[in-house]
């Protein structure tokens, strides 16, 4: 001791007991493990911090020997993990790993199974049974051997017939021939519940409305009650998608309407989209029929007016409704430039081009031409010359259909009761007995079986378009 300084350094006055020996740490020998890592003994530490004491604890203070102090590691220092944290660790990898497999083969068998759920089965199937029995399927590009390669690309029976002789085709493969896999392709499922809205009207799928592929045929009907448009469509059998546009009591509402350019565009648009939405996979447009009852035929005339592109336009129907301005001084006593577009359609039929179907009742308004004098006009410019109808005895059935009841009672109802006809072509004129209200209503609930057979029949070999 020098003065009052004790030899570990520390003033005597704080320290009125003994100082304890400094605590010995065991370490392995360097030649082995290597240098220690571990804390340095606490006599050699030249700080508290590195002693091994808690931040904030006086160092004069005496530490009681019993504390562990060589297991506490000073702070910021390192210490190798314990064999037990090591298989911790170990076991926490394996488990993130396990995760991560699980979770991808999760995602594979989710995206294997919306794959499979996109190939429809009847195609599989069919593709099955068209194949030999003992054939593999292979893909169209392998199952084109050279020796079909002549006949496809021209070659003729000659080339095909030496074909072999070069190469031989493969064993056990069947080739597949394009048609027999465009057969198989099931037809979309189409909705057929509920309207979809459009353009002045609304857009229904009949039952019997069953595309093949992404081309439909289409009957756009003006004027008449919704429910029983479609109900006759389902009665008659046709094959193509209905829309029915009301705009207002008169001709002059449908005129004015379709008088705008592009209203019949839009309208087509409208039903490209509302046809993707209820399941036909890119609708593509192949036949149109504008068909019309009493005022609606306002919209068909300014339809042929003003659109001259009419390369769907396939068929016309017209119940009781063709009318125009009467002019004394003309012979035929009608305002016939009101009828030009409809003209140009008679011809059209007349030569072959369009089916144009016209029913009228016996009805003289007065004030205006009457359908009967529209259609024997319209007769007469097809032909070039006047038209002689003839009698017509055969009726068509009546329909009861659900649609029509509560409409007209049971004793105003009317039957078609035929008078005249005549055709030019495929323009056809047909006359039916009555002159009251309800006889000019039976025109709209009996086209069923009047004017839509027809189109039917005209209809009746679908598909896509070559």
């Amino acid at each position: 001791m020098k003065g009052n300084v004790r030899a570990d350094r520390w003033p005597a006055d704080l320290s009125p007991t003994p100082t304890p020996p400094p605590v010995a740490l065991e370490h392995e020998p360097p030649g082995e493990r290597g240098l220690s890592l571990g804390p340095p003994p606490f006599a050699q530490a030249s700080d508290p911090l590195d002693r091994g004491l808690p931040l904030g604890l006086d160092p004069a203070l005496h530490v009681p020997a019993s504390f562990p102090l060589g297991e506490v590691a000073p702070v910021g220092a390192w210490s190798p993990p314990s064999p037990a944290e090591r298989r911790a660790r170990r076991r926490r990898a394996l488990g993130a790993a396990v995760l991560v497999a699980a979770t991808l083969i999760a995602v594979v068998l989710i995206t294997a199974r919306e794959i499979a759920a996109r190939v429809p089965a009847a195609a599989v199937a069919a593709l099955h049974a068209a194949t030999p029995a003992g054939h593999a399927l292979v893909p169209a590009s392998r199952a084109l051997s050279p020796a079909s390669r002549p006949a496809r690309e021209g070659g003729g029976a000659e080339a095909s017939a030496a074909a072999p002789q070069q190469q031989a085709a493969p064993q056990h493969v069947a080739p597949q021939q394009p048609e027999r896999a465009q057969a198989a392709t099931p037809p979309p499922a189409i909705r057929h519940d509920g309207y979809a809205s459009i353009r002045g009207g609304v857009l229904f799928t009949p039952v019997t409305f069953t595309p093949a592929g992404s081309s439909y045929d289409l009957l756009v009907h003006f004027h008449g009650n919704t429910q029983l448009v479609r109900e006759s469509a389902e009665v008659a059998g046709l094959d193509a998608a209905v829309a029915v546009i009301n705009l207002g009591v008169s001709s002059g509402a449908y005129e004015d309407s379709y008088a705008a350019p592009g209203t019949y565009e839009r309208l087509l648009a409208d039903i490209d989209r509302a046809l993707a939405r209820r399941g036909l996979p890119s609708p593509r447009l192949r036949r149109v029929a504008l068909s019309s009852w009493s005022a609606g035929y306002g919209a068909v005339a300014k339809i042929l007016e003003r659109r001259r592109d009419l390369a769907s336009l396939d068929a016309i129907l017209v119940t009781d409704g063709i009318h125009c301005g009467l002019a004394p001084w003309h012979e035929s006593g009608l305002n016939t430039p009101q009828l030009a577009s409809f003209a140009r359609a008679a011809q059209r039929a007349a030569s072959g081009e369009i089916l144009f179907t016209i029913t009228h009742s016996e009805i003289d308004p007065g004030s205006y031409a009457s359908s009967s004098a529209t259609a024997s006009y319209l007769l007469e410019r097809a032909a070039g010359r006047p038209v002689e109808r003839s009698i017509s005895r055969d009726a068509p059935p009546h329909l009861r259909l659900r649609a029509a009841e509560g409409a007209v009672s049971r004793k105003l109802e009317k039957r078609m009761v035929p008078t005249t006809e005549a055709s030019v072509g495929d323009l056809h004129v047909r006359g039916y007995q009555g002159n009251t209200a309800e006889h000019h209503m039976a025109h709209l609930f009996q086209m069923a079986s009047t004017v839509l057979p027809e189109l039917v029949e005209r209809w009746r070999e679908g598909g896509d378009p070559p």
